[in-house]
């Protein structure tokens, strides 16, 4: 519960930097999904690609709708960082990693978009899905 407290702590005040720390002490706790599920969409922090990592780990499907989301938004430190792409195609993996039909239907629609760069990671998701753990 420990971590959970900084996360919410963080959230409280809209710490990136203390956001940053608490997601560096995580090891896959499947009990904060809700609340990484949460953050991820929103653009107080620049911590968007370790959550879609950690929530990709944890291969829960109530994560699915978000992550899917999350890549059709271009957070300004991600597009400022030159890191949309990258942090496009982590989505994709992470979905392909949750393994479900229903990430599998998400990443077909990424694969259908109008953007080139979603289409692209869409495709490469599903050639990939599901990618599980060896």
């Amino acid at each position: 519960m420990e971590i959970l407290n900084a996360i919410k702590a963080a959230i409280a005040v809209k710490d990136s930097d203390a956001l940053r720390h608490a997601l560096s002490l995580m090891n896959e706790q499947k009990h904060l999904v809700p609340i990484l599920n949460q953050i991820l969409l929103e653009d107080w922090h620049d911590s968007h690609e370790d959550i879609v990592f950690e929530l990709g780990l944890m291969e829960d499907n109530s994560s699915t709708n978000q992550i899917a989301l999350a890549a059709t938004i271009p957070f300004q430190h991600l597009v400022e960082w030159n890191n949309l792409h990258e942090f496009q195609r982590k989505c994709a993996y992470a979905l392909a990693r949750i393994g479900t039909e229903e990430s599998r239907n998400a990443l077909n629609t990424l694969s259908q978009s109008s953007d080139t760069y979603l289409r692209e990671y869409g495709l490469e998701g599903l050639q990939k899905w599901p990618l599980k753990r060896n």
